[in-house]
């Protein structure tokens, strides 16, 4: 081999190096930028996450007694005149579909209501609907979004379920509530009640 020659593999070999050295560390970097992407999605995701969960509304029923002298009369403390429904979450509640649901969970009557705040006064509602039906177990459900999940991708809504019975007051048309525990759920579009919509 000539001098030339000598001089040409080694700039060969020289090259080959650089170009693998090269190789590894643009294939490390590039790891390093996928795991940073990587880690940069899931902290937005996180971010989302806590700011639906911040401005989340939770909208509860509350069983309210008209007067201590009804409830004197009633002779119980776990019976009541009507509900009242409440937001205690920390942000407002949009599109509120409060609804009266049978045994089967069909829709018999229901309320919108397009806003309901923070510490805003309570929506009531009361039952008279169900004078002179069956003794059995009633759902009174609040569906209603938050101004956040209203743009989510599948948009989310929220459902508070309270199940109750009923009992006839001795004065026509009235009667008493017993609630049960309230239950709450994440829903999608085509898992909602949709009172309005089901029945027309």
């Amino acid at each position: 081999m000539t001098p030339t020659d000598w001089i040409q593999a080694i700039s060969m070999l020289i090259l080959v190096v650089v170009t693998v050295v090269y190789a590894w560390r643009t294939h490390v970097i590039s790891k390093a930028t996928k795991k940073q992407a990587e880690a940069s999605v899931k902290m937005a995701e996180e971010m989302r996450e806590q700011r639906v969960i911040a401005s989340r509304p939770i909208v509860v029923q509350k069983a309210v007694v008209e007067t201590e002298t009804e409830l004197a009369a009633f002779g119980s403390k776990d019976w009541f005149s009507y509900f009242e429904v409440y937001n205690v979450g920390n942000g407002a509640a949009i599109e509120i579909e409060i609804s009266l649901l049978n045994k089967d969970k069909t829709p018999i009557h229901s309320r919108r209501k397009s806003f309901l705040g923070i510490n805003e006064s309570p929506i009531e509602f009361c039952p008279s609907e169900l004078v002179g039906l069956e003794k059995t177990t009633y759902y009174l459900v609040c569906e209603y979004r938050s101004i956040i999940s209203h743009t989510l991708k599948p948009p989310t809504w929220y459902q508070t379920w309270l199940p109750f019975e009923t009992v006839e007051a001795s004065a026509k048309g009235k009667i008493y509530v017993k609630p049960g525990e309230l239950k709450f759920e994440e829903v999608n579009e085509k898992e909602r009640i949709d009172a309005f919509s089901s029945r027309s």
